[in-house]
């Protein structure tokens, strides 16, 4: 996923990059790195995003499986 296309999921989906740090377990420097092309997406991260992004995963299952507050 280049960082277009990760900016575009999260425009779609309507998450914050401290949304997708939270849901990715990382720190947003991370998610900010990322999104400016600094570092490539990871696959895992691409694959979690696409995933919600196309309704595979709701909020409230993914809130269930993880076990710490979001910021």
């Amino acid at each position: 996923m280049t960082p277009e296309e990760f900016r575009g999921v999260l425009l779609s989906c309507e998450l914050r990059q401290i949304d997708a740090a939270w849901l990715c377990g990382v720190h947003p420097r991370q998610v900010r790195a990322w999104v400016n092309g600094e570092y490539p997406v990871p696959q895992y991260a691409s694959l979690l995003l696409s995933a919600y992004a196309e309704g595979h995963l709701s909020p409230k299952w993914l809130a269930s499986r993880i076990k710490v507050p979001p910021p």
